[in-house]
């Protein structure tokens, strides 16, 4: 697991660095003053994937919401030009396979079939982010003429639900 700091949101933080210097026996404290929050996050938290080039024909990505009789919701992850091939998870990339990630008021749930139950357990009272991605096989995030394979919704207090708006990524 690899740690990295990101910079999140914009604040205030105290960063303390300690120098020591061994040649002058000196101990030298520099305080750093920065306007942004600091965020210990590691590879499994952070979310972030390399973007990758789908293949023609292009997938395409819908998300069904249902409400479930007893408990939750059941989430369908609809695509055309899309195979999920949990068979296949961290191998190399093979057109367009793979499996999908769902996050969940940003915690990541890596899904290998179109089907999830949305447990009321795993939602917060009032609104909650639902964001479906499309991955190839080593979790890359696929794109389709350079737009993200990415469905969010905006799950509201009532059980209403509107997809959100949209937005590009470069390819990195």
């Amino acid at each position: 697991m690899q740690n990295h700091l990101e910079i999140k949101n914009f604040g205030s933080f105290f960063a303390i660095l300690f120098l020591y210097t061994l040649n002058m026996k000196k101990l030298y404290l520099i305080i750093l003053i920065v306007f942004s929050n600091i965020v210990l996050a590691d590879d499994k938290h952070s979310h972030k994937h390399a973007m990758m080039e789908a293949t023609a024909p292009y997938p395409t990505l819908n998300v069904k919401l249902m409400k479930d009789a007893k408990d939750g919701y059941n989430l369908i992850i609809q695509t055309t030009n899309f195979k999920f091939a949990p068979e296949k998870v961290n191998e190399a990339n093979n057109g367009n396979e793979g499996h999908a990630h769902i996050y969940i008021n940003n915690a990541k749930y890596r899904q290998y079939s179109p089907y999830f139950h949305l447990s009321n357990n795993l939602l917060e009272k009032g609104e909650n982010e639902i964001k479906v991605t499309l991955n190839a096989n080593d979790h890359s995030h696929l794109m389709a003429n350079g737009t993200p394979l990415t469905y969010e919704i905006e799950l509201m207090v009532d059980g209403k639900y509107k997809k959100k708006k949209g937005h590009k990524h470069k390819e990195h």
